[in-house]
């Protein structure tokens, strides 16, 4: 049985030197006044590498399938490309987080075409070691600025699921 999402525990953005926060993305078109949705904001036109660390607390009895990041974005553009690369993997309590050897997973890109919509940038497959019940599931995401055209600002939300 797939299941999830399951999202962060913690997330933490005080590593990216200013190009990253907390932030709710309010669509330009927001007739229902419902429009409002939480995540990491990257500023328009990235001008440097910035990272962001998830925590996810993992299940007491996982779900089968394959774990993935699902990675949801918002931006009011209508042009403009964004690059990301995650890098992964699990602690079991009584271990240090900080010392977890990550993998980094291929690089995700996205065009934007449309302004305000939800974009499902990625199922990605998360392939780290440490994928076990009540672990602690460490997402490394790192916004890149090689190839970053986007010019607005784009609020990110990440979450795992099984499938």
């Amino acid at each position: 049985m797939a299941g999830g999402p399951i999202f962060p525990s913690s997330v933490y953005v005080g590593g990216a030197s200013g190009n990253l926060s907390p932030q709710f993305y309010i669509p330009a078109t927001n007739t229902n006044a419902a429009g409002a949705i939480e995540g990491v904001a990257v500023v328009a036109s990235l001008g440097a590498d910035a990272t962001a660390v998830y925590q996810f607390t993992l299940p007491e009895v996982l779900p089968s399938g394959i774990l993935k990041c699902r990675v949801w974005a918002w931006a009011n553009a209508t042009s403009g490309v964004a690059k990301l690369t995650l890098a992964d993997a699990g602690t079991a309590t009584g271990s240090n987080i900080g010392v977890t050897t990550l993998t980094t997973e291929t690089q995700l890109s996205q065009t934007w075409a449309t302004a305000d919509i939800i974009v499902e940038v990625a199922k990605q497959t998360m392939t780290g070691a440490g994928q076990s019940a009540n672990n602690n599931y460490t997402v490394k995401a790192t916004w890149n600025t090689a190839s970053w055209t986007l010019a607005q600002q784009s609020v990110w939300q990440l979450s795992l699921v099984w499938e």
